[in-house]
């Protein structure tokens, strides 16, 4: 047998196998898609719990008021760095009052 003839014949063997296999998972995700759609078309939507929902929104609008506290912090700390290394880089004397915001 022809050594390119066995490599073409190994590549499609490979390629049928996946393609049979791709079909077959085709098959069985649709059928089990069309199952699950009847499935909820034929009971009741679930009820929204609207007590958890504010909750959420609650908790989310906290959790914003304490991430923008974070960011002005971070803010002010990078201020009183920068000016640091201003004042360092120009060589005057750092004050005792530089710690406060302002």
């Amino acid at each position: 047998m022809n050594e390119d003839f066995a490599i073409l014949l190994f590549f499609f063997g490979i390629s049928l196998t996946g393609n049979l296999a791709l079909l077959v998972g085709w098959t069985r995700s649709s059928r089990r898609a069309r199952r699950f759609e009847r499935h909820l078309l034929e009971h009741d939507p679930p009820a929204v719990d609207d007590g958890r929902t504010e909750r959420t929104e609650r908790a989310l609008d906290a959790l914003s008021a304490q991430v923008d506290q974070l960011a002005s912090g971070q803010e002010f700390l990078n201020r009183v760095i920068s000016e640091r290394l201003e004042r360092a880089s120009r060589g005057q004397p750092q004050d005792a009052h530089d710690l406060t915001p302002r």
